[in-house]
């Protein structure tokens, strides 16, 4: 789910985005004083989200209000230990300032935001997007909801079909045997026998029932409050699919096909918004 948190305290800035994505993919930007939280910052956004790329953004204050500490004892073997060399190969440059100023390590920022702080001010963010992200949720599962009705709808009318289309396979045979039989007088006990075995095959009565549990399942799940349902709707929608191809190959009727396109569509609209759901 989409969604944007933000929050400053004196020492720090957090800005946190959230876009569409079917796992859990977490980008942190720290400045470097701050690389050592990077777990601490990622283990928060777990705990608040188990789906989407979320973007964390940490910033510190301006230029003018970082202080710089030189670490002095590493600075000195650095220098001790260039002078030995240069004894050892008799060099004749001199060791300065700028020869020092190129190992970095030597430099480094103090630290003035705590532990605290920064935890307090990603949390003010998160939360802020978490409400967001609820927001978003509440109406992807309104429309979940509405096109769940429609799949109702749809399967009830493959319901009714399913009681003319057996009478109409068993008419179906009878003339077809007629014009391959011609003349020939047709057995009532074997047209019977061979209509059973020709609806048996095409029988959806199964997928049906599946179907309706299935829609079932998805009704209750999408109720639950707090919990994260956007891959057990993939999972559901997927079995869904299964029964619903099952049907449009066992019942070659066009009314029945019609249906079964219809319910394609709604199934293949509730997976694009589950994935946008945690």
């Amino acid at each position: 789910m989409t969604g944007y948190g933000r929050s400053a305290a004196e020492n720090i800035k957090v800005e946190i985005r959230s876009i569409n994505h079917k796992n859990l993919d977490i980008h942190v930007s720290l400045p470097s004083i701050l690389f050592a939280y990077e777990g601490t910052v990622k283990k928060a956004v777990k705990n608040r989200f188990s789906r989407g790329r979320i973007e964390v953004n940490i910033v510190r204050p301006e230029a003018d209000a970082v202080k710089v500490k030189i670490n002095k004892s590493l600075a000195r073997e650095y220098y001790n230990a260039l002078n030995s060399l240069k004894d050892d190969l008799s060099l004749s440059d001199d060791i300065g300032i700028q020869v020092l100023a190129g190992y970095r390590d030597i430099f480094c920022m103090e630290e003035d935001v705590e532990v605290g702080e920064l935890n307090n001010t990603l949390e003010a963010a998160l939360d802020e997007l978490q409400a967001m992200r609820i927001e978003e949720g509440r109406n992807l599962v309104r429309d979940i909801k509405e096109r769940v009705g429609l799949i109702h709808e749809f399967g009830g009318h493959i319901e009714k079909k399913r009681d003319s289309f057996i009478s109409e396979t068993r008419q179906k045979l009878y003339e077809r045997l007629q014009e391959f039989l011609a003349d020939t007088s047709i057995d009532d006990d074997r047209l019977v026998q061979e209509a059973a075995i020709l609806v048996e095959r095409t029988d959806i009565t199964e997928e049906i029932v599946r179907i309706k549990s299935h829609l079932e399942h998805l009704e209750k799940l999408i109720e639950t409050p707090g919990e994260a349902i956007g891959k057990k709707i993939d999972f559901i929608v997927q079995e869904l699919r299964r029964e619903v191809n099952t049907i449009g190959s066992k019942a070659r009727d066009a009314e029945i096909s019609t249906q079964v396109v219809e319910m394609k569509y709604e199934l293949e609209k509730i997976k694009e918004q589950a994935q946008n759901l945690q």
